[in-house]
């Protein structure tokens, strides 16, 4: 809450890494996070793979991809 509340007041986006679990991700999500990666996510993968991982989403567990911003590193 310190940290994204700091960025807001700098006027900077926060980014959250290490999400694992949809709760950490609601959470951070209700916090005002706008951006995130982990392995809730994906698993790291070879940037060649990461076309495929996108125009997967929104099939079955990768549904939260589709549902907000995402910054995958």
């Amino acid at each position: 809450r310190a940290v994204v509340g700091l960025g807001k007041s700098l006027g900077i986006e926060t980014l959250a890494e290490g999400i694992e679990t949809e709760a950490q991700f609601l959470r951070l999500r209700a916090e005002g996070c706008g951006q995130g990666q982990g392995y809730l996510f994906s698993r790291p993968l070879a940037a060649a793979d990461l076309p495929a991982l996108l125009r997967g989403a929104g099939e079955g567990s990768g549904a939260v991809l589709a549902s907000v911003p995402v910054c995958l590193i």
